[in-house]
């Protein structure tokens, strides 16, 4: 048996062990085979910035109502929040609605064109992953068990570091991350959250099952679990940039831009 051989050989074994959520979505990224039918090219790069800054303003006003809620039950909730969100997310790109191909992040945004649409569960999704890190700084900087709103003082330093990260990136890369459309990009996203969820539903020393706030301490590693976080979040604010390049949606929500 030749290197090739043996080599199409276990990508054939990895493919029958995968699960049928794993086998859809690869077999929509088979179907679509092509370029993005409208790119933007580089022009998202514009929009980063007004991205980041209304995640910002959303999660700042979002206090003002709701105070600090979205942690109140501690780590294990919080993840399971995020589950729900990415599961929202999941379950809608699996759908054909509205003409929209499916597992097609970009044509699902653009297909769907309410003013809480879709666009709102990736905002959602990328907020609480923002809300989570910006917790642990809190409690890293302050030496606390839990940071009340001082998980607020992060937020900005954490919107201005995404923004130089993706940019620093797009140097190196370009625009490889969309280059295989919206199934591609989505791809992407998937295999952010599988390695999340995978990281937190096991228990290590001084981490929970399913503690998100413990999981992100205790997680040591050259390629630790923040990583993950940061990278989905990153590519979640690539999407809404994109799609603002392209006039299809506006940044952020009439309720971000309340004083």
């Amino acid at each position: 048996m030749t290197g090739e051989d043996a080599q199409r050989k276990k990508l054939i074994e990895r493919l029958a062990a995968s699960d049928t959520a794993t086998l859809k979505r690869l077999a929509a990224l088979l179907d679509d085979a092509g370029e993005s039918r409208v790119d933007s090219g580089p022009s998202y790069l514009d929009h980063l910035r007004a991205v980041a800054d209304s995640d910002v303003r959303g999660l700042r006003n979002a206090e003002k109502s709701y105070g600090n809620s979205w942690k109140r039950r501690g780590g294990v909730d919080t993840f399971n929040m995020l589950a729900r969100k990415w599961d929202r997310v999941e379950k809608r790109l699996a759908t054909t609605g509205d003409g929209a191909s499916p597992y097609d992040i970009f044509e699902h945004i653009a297909a769907d064109t309410k003013s809480d649409g879709f666009i709102d569960d990736v905002r959602d999704l990328r907020r609480y992953l923002m809300l989570a890190e910006a917790e642990i700084a809190a409690r890293k900087a302050d030496n606390v068990e839990d940071s009340g709103r001082g998980y607020l003082d992060q937020l900005q330093p954490l919107a201005d570091g995404d923004v130089a990260n993706i940019e620093e990136k797009e140097r190196a890369y370009g625009s490889s991350w969309k280059r295989r459309g919206g199934i591609g990009a989505f791809m992407m996203l998937a295999r952010k959250f599988d390695r999340i969820e995978q990281r937190v539903s096991s228990e290590m020393a001084g981490a929970q099952k399913h503690n998100l706030f413990q999981h992100i301490v205790a997680d040591t590693r050259a390629e630790p679990l923040l990583d993950d976080i940061r990278d989905l979040r990153r590519y979640l604010i690539l999407v809404e940039a994109e799609m603002a390049a392209r006039g299809l949606i506006e940044i952020g929500t009439s309720r971000d831009n309340r004083s």
